[in-house]
């Protein structure tokens, strides 16, 4: 009996030691709500995506640690998942006194840092237009986020391309190397993140997306409960987007050619646990051009080459505690014409605006 005790004791302590050494959290988002749109039914809907995950570390001595992160989405109205089976976050890497780096499905930087300048963080009917190269997460991704210097900070990214061979297909069977939309992609991010004022640049160029590009510059500053911000986005669309979950561009024109110029103003405040904010968007898209490789969906395009789009955003938030808030979202998107509502908002929109509202429920676990 002695024994037993002596040895439960030291597993004990040594399960102890263990769990010193590391440490693994669960947390969450449910998020839902009513959302109706001009040419649509009511329907329920998310303003974020609703997640669980999981992310942990171990500390390895000498301000080293191991880390790792893992989440899922879906959605709460039918509890459906979203995407591949990891689709919020997937890896692994280490953390230490130069910085972080990481390996696997991270978010996309240029995304990540933009969307701070939308007081809808690019989610939802009142977010901002999000260009045709738009990704909020990527895969096969190396990430590296440097410590913060005074309010600077680096974050920068590689990621490695399908390079399948000119004759093969990928699982979705595009020929991308036929096209050379086979690239590795790259982006790098530098913020400046210091008491009320913020201010980014940011350079993109998506894998797998014939080399195309985007860049933003933007800020924000902060008086009192008032915060303003502008930004500015520019993309360089040539045709081709890799098939990744957590795509924007639902309408997938590949071989559809464009440059778009995207303007942001934005201002919020906050005042105890009440929340408004505004945005204004005004998005130019030139240049459209449907080349080699572009699908049956884009005869719509034929001779056409530029339009313009201007939305309208406004939301109230209300906190009923640290974790749970209330919402409602109103919006309005004029586009110039039918052609380009469709080529912005899917080849089978039928109308050149729209209007939306939401409301909702949000909570955080």
């Amino acid at each position: 009996m002695k024994k037993q005790l002596l040895a439960l004791a030291a597993f004990t302590a040594v399960s102890g030691m263990a769990s010193a050494q590391s440490s693994v959290t669960i947390y969450g988002l449910m998020d839902t709500g009513l959302v109706k749109e001009t040419g649509s039914d009511l329907k329920m809907a998310q303003f974020h995506a609703s997640r669980i995950g999981f992310k942990g570390s171990e500390n390895l001595g000498s301000g080293y640690k191991a880390i790792f992160q893992l989440e899922k989405r879906f959605t709460v109205n039918n509890g459906e998942m979203s995407g591949v089976d990891w689709e919020g976050a997937s890896n692994v890497g280490l953390a230490g006194p130069f910085g972080t780096v990481r390996l696997g499905r991270v978010n996309e930087i240029e995304t990540e840092s933009f969307s701070r300048l939308d007081p809808f963080g690019e989610d939802g009917i009142a977010s901002i237009l999000l260009s045709t190269q738009h990704f909020w997460r990527i895969s096969n991704t190396i990430r590296y986020d440097s410590p913060v210097f005074n309010g600077f900070y680096l974050n920068a990214t590689y990621t490695l391309g399908t390079n399948t061979d000119k004759e093969s297909r990928d699982e979705y069977g595009d020929t991308l190397k036929q096209y050379g939309a086979d690239n590795d992609g790259y982006a790098l991010s530098l913020n400046y993140d210091n008491g009320p004022l913020l201010l980014l640049a940011n350079f993109s160029r998506p894998s797998d997306s014939n080399n195309s590009t985007i860049w933003s510059v933007g800020g924000a500053y902060k008086f009192g409960g008032l915060r303003v911000a502008f930004g500015y986005e520019k993309t360089d669309d040539r045709g081709w987007k890799p098939h990744a979950t957590g795509s924007a561009f639902s309408n997938k024109l590949e071989g559809v050619r464009s440059k778009q110029d995207s303007y942001v103003l934005s201002a919020d405040y906050t005042t105890g646990p009440h929340k408004v904010a505004a945005a204004f968007n005004y998005m130019k898209v030139k240049d459209i051009k449907a080349g080699e490789g572009s699908g049956n969906n884009s005869d719509f395009l034929n001779g056409y080459d530029s339009g313009d789009a201007k939305k309208y955003s406004i939301g109230y938030f209300y906190n009923l505690s640290k974790r749970t808030m209330l919402y409602g979202q109103l919006a309005y998107t004029d586009f110039e014409d039918k052609t380009l509502a469709r080529f912005l908002r899917g080849s089978q929109f039928d109308g050149d605006s729209v209007t939306g509202v939401s409301i909702g429920i949000d909570h955080k676990f």
